[in-house]
């Protein structure tokens, strides 16, 4: 985990130094509430295999280069 103060002093050092800048909005953007009944409809069961990852994959237009990125190994 980062610092805070560490972080606040790299931003000041940055800013001194005329480095670039931009405003990052804060916030989710996928959604404003939580759903365990929609979690578990659009998630992939543990279970799956591989025939099944896909296929509920390309049900939702994702290749299985999407698959494996949002998989995160």
């Amino acid at each position: 985990m980062i610092d805070r103060g560490l972080l606040e002093l790299n931003l000041q050092f940055c800013m001194q130094l005329g480095g670039p800048s931009w405003t990052v909005l804060l916030g989710r953007r996928d959604s404003t509430t939580a759903s365990k009944e929609n979690a578990e409809r659009d998630l992939p069961a543990p279970s799956f295999d591989l025939a099944n990852l896909t296929q509920s994959f390309a049900n939702k237009n994702l290749s299985v280069t999407d698959m494996v990125a949002l998989s995160g190994k």
